[in-house]
């Protein structure tokens, strides 16, 4: 552990007013805190305290994530709590102790303030006010103590543990629509031990939850979409009622699957295509190249994917053609995506034509799903693939000249709003779909003032890289409007 330094007194009371827990006090109460103690910058891995240690600071996370733990016979490490918002630390041992009881490890570096304990003490004892908010700290520790010891997580799936953490980052309470964003903090081994699980089995349940477009993953940032966590097929609820992953279900055959799934299924194949292509402009701009590339590769094989599990529902002999058309231009297109960078104008037809193949076959899809609810899943699908295409021919504009790019940029954004307006006018009734179609709306403006040329971004690859941020932010609440509407699709 590197040794800490001091600052002033003036930076300790700001950073001791960022916590709740001090955040009503007087200025020369802060005062008194803020002299009896220092500001410690600590790398990762350092070691605020050890079992035993007498107690002689109480530590305040201003920054950063710690991590506090146990070491039981043999050596086991049990975790006691991952801390990623500023806090005061182990309050158990801070008003009932005379030595540490617990490590206390630093696993994001992260700014502390440590306390005189005695001063701190004191102030409890002489502040009414005060002393009523730290019994609430300890009310709060205490329950997170006996909600572990109740076994509350032995029934739940690894999907569930995550989700439940996940909230709980994110404060405890979701909008109705939109996303929050959230950041671990910490590597996802110590997350995962936190909550009980297995590396590999967090991994597992972390995708899970990705493939069913309740989450979006960006390395430690995780973007939570509210609306999709909620039990739309539920019906019109008094009270949308979140999703339960408390046992896991019996998997259905694939030729089980609902009206709405089939579609979104087929549909997805649209929108991978025009994900493909702005990876490979991006590589081609230069812009991000190492990373567009390898999510060529991610992207290519999760459309076989797709590819794969249509093709093994059983189908008649009008979709099977349908497939075996988009199989062919899936070999024309791939071969495309491999070429060199002057080939853009070649690129950018063979998307066009994997796009028509894909269309034709979700078309019939709907078709088959004989409902008004089964429509809506491919308009909102439909509106999934534009949010990209539009992206996707912007940034062709400077590669594949004489193709009319602006002319398709306006009918796509044209049919993106007829398709919103469609969507509005029978938002079902339910909250969550019409709070999440009005995100949507909202996106859609902020998507549209990134493609408008803008004296604040006079190089060509801001503006790139500001329009490829908002269509992806564009995509993720798209992405779960498509979700939303494939739920109603079944069975109740």
């Amino acid at each position: 552990m590197t040794e800490p330094h001091g600052r002033r007194r003036p930076a300790q009371r700001d950073f001791l007013s960022r916590c709740a827990l001090f955040s009503s006090l007087r200025a020369e109460q802060l005062d008194e805190l803020a002299a009896s103690g220092r500001i410690l910058e600590l790398p990762a891995h350092a070691v605020l305290h050890r079992p035993g240690e007498p107690l002689r600071q109480a530590f305040v996370l201003c920054s950063g994530s710690v991590l506090r733990y146990r070491l039981l016979a043999g050596e086991v490490r049990k975790v006691i709590e991952l801390v990623h918002r500023p806090q005061l630390l182990a309050p158990g041992e801070v008003f009932g102790a005379r030595e540490h009881e617990s490590v206390c490890e630093v696993v994001a570096p992260a700014i502390v303030t440590a306390l005189d304990v005695r001063v701190l003490r004191r102030r409890v004892r002489e502040d009414l006010g005060f002393s009523g908010r730290v019994v609430e700290a300890l009310a709060h520790s205490l329950h997170a103590v006996e909600f572990d010891v109740a076994g509350h997580h032995a029934g739940l799936t690894g999907a569930q543990r995550i989700l439940d953490y996940l909230v709980e980052l994110a404060g405890g309470k979701l909008p109705l629509a939109g996303e929050t964003t959230v950041e671990l903090g910490a590597k996802k081994k110590i997350v995962a031990e936190r909550i009980g699980m297995t590396p590999e089995a967090f991994s597992r349940s972390l995708r899970e939850l990705a493939d069913k477009g309740l989450i979006v993953v960006e390395r430690n940032r995780i973007h939570i979409q509210n609306a999709a966590l909620l039990d739309t097929n539920a019906g019109a609820a008094s009270e949308p009622r979140r999703l339960s992953f408390a046992r896991k279900l019996r998997g259905r055959e694939e030729g089980e699957l609902s009206p709405g799934e089939r579609i979104n299924l087929a549909g997805r194949l649209r929108v991978l295509s025009q994900r493909l292509a702005i990876a490979w402009a991006l590589a081609a701009h230069g812009i991000g190249a190492t990373d567009a590339r390898a999510q060529l590769r991610q992207l290519s094989a999760e459309l076989e994917r797709a590819l794969a599990r249509l093709q093994a529902i059983r189908m008649g002999a009008e979709p099977a053609a349908l497939l075996a058309a988009v199989g062919r231009a899936w070999a024309l297109y791939r071969a495309a995506l491999s070429a060199e960078e002057s080939q853009a104008v070649r690129t950018l037809e063979t998307s066009e034509d994997f796009l028509a193949a894909a269309d034709a076959l979700t078309a019939y899809a709907e078709r088959m799903g004989g409902l008004q609810s089964a429509h809506h899943v491919n308009v909102a699908g439909r509106n999934r693939m534009l949010s990209q295409r539009i992206v996707k021919l912007f940034l062709f504009e400077d590669l594949a000249t004489g193709c009319e790019i602006a002319a398709l940029i306006e009918r796509s954004a044209a049919e993106f709003e007829a398709n919103l307006a469609e969507l509005l006018r029978d938002g079902r009734a339910l909250p969550e779909v019409v709070a999440q179609l009005e995100e949507v709306a909202q996106q859609w403006r902020r998507l549209l003032g990134a493609l408008a040329p803008s004296v604040d971004r006079p190089r060509r690859s801001q503006q790139v890289r500001l329009v490829t941020a908002e269509g992806k932010r564009l995509l993720r609440c798209v992405d779960t409007m498509v979700k939303l509407y494939e739920r109603l699709t079944r069975e109740p």
